[in-house]
């Protein structure tokens, strides 16, 4: 039994790699299309917390206090989404591979405060990584990129804190999942009928179904499971490394879907990252 949910966690911790790679370019075709950034998240927290809300009306709060509930529902879903669409409105696809997803094990690795010596190697080569990718932002950006380069950031940080928080309460994954998509469904959708400019189907049809199944179905409602599932069998600190190797795959897909070019920091940035991965996961989480 061990060995199966070992194998189930790690088939979570890859699928993620692909559910993050397809947010970053997803969330910056959508952006492409007219869309704007609250169009987006009422997709995302609109279609993911209708999809999610007959679990959480089977399972309630149970096992959980209303406080750490709401603390889930920042971390993984209002404050990581609206941070990391703001980073991706405002820089390129790249920085949104490498400084979101490159950065989680960096995040979750000084928040759990402890490691192997081998992971820790391979987060400090994931962190020499990022900082090319950052040399690179700070010496071409512009002032709107570098505020975009510092909203990935604290959606990093936001989401290794909710991979560490939801492993703690002992909640099952599709419980954590729907306590994260309804809470924020209930507190964002209210504000977005007020608000003015939407542009949500002024769009083409083709553009509204595709970034309602991306980000309402995959990202709004299976990866957040899917990550959870993969945090309750492997551990935070190895299910974060999974996805340091998103910079490679969405650095290399911007270029034919978004023709963005990355730079030769920004490429040596990616390489590093995946060196870093590659070596800390040598090592897997044994922790409990």
């Amino acid at each position: 039994m061990a060995d199966r949910d070992h194998a189930i966690g790690l088939f979570c911790g890859g699928f993620s790699v692909l559910f993050f790679s397809s947010f970053t370019l997803a969330s910056r075709l959508g952006f492409s299309a007219a869309l704007t950034l609250p169009d987006i998240a009422a997709l995302r927290f609109g279609i993911g917390g209708v999809l999610l809300l007959p679990i959480l009306l089977r399972h309630g709060l149970s096992g959980i206090r209303w406080r750490d509930a709401a603390a889930l529902a920042c971390f993984g879903g209002l404050g990581f989404a609206l941070s990391a669409y703001a980073g991706f409105r405002l820089a390129p696809a790249a920085h949104g591979a490498v400084l979101l997803h490159g950065s989680l094990p960096l995040f979750t690795f000084a928040l759990l405060r402890r490691g192997s010596a081998r992971q820790l190697i391979g987060v400090l080569v994931i962190g020499v990584g990022v900082a090319l990718m950052a040399f690179d932002s700070w010496t071409h950006a512009t002032v709107s990129q570098l505020a975009g380069d510092g909203f990935l950031l604290l959606a990093s940080l936001l989401w290794s804190a909710y991979g560490i928080w939801s492993r703690r309460p002992g909640l099952p994954p599709a419980q954590g999942a729907a306590i994260v998509a309804v809470f924020s469904m209930c507190v964002f959708l209210p504000v977005y009928a007020v608000l003015p400019g939407k542009t949500l189907f002024l769009v083409g049809a083709h553009t509204l179904l595709a970034q309602a199944l991306f980000q309402g179905v995959l990202i709004g409602a299976v990866s957040i499971f899917i990550y959870t599932r993969a945090v309750a069998v492997l551990g935070p600190a190895t299910t974060a490394l999974f996805t340091a190797a998103v910079p490679c795959i969405t650095t290399l897909a911007a270029i034919p879907l978004l023709g963005e070019w990355p730079s030769i920091a920004a490429m040596l940035g990616v390489a590093t990252v995946t060196i870093g991965t590659v070596t800390a996961l040598a090592n897997p989480d044994k922790s409990p």
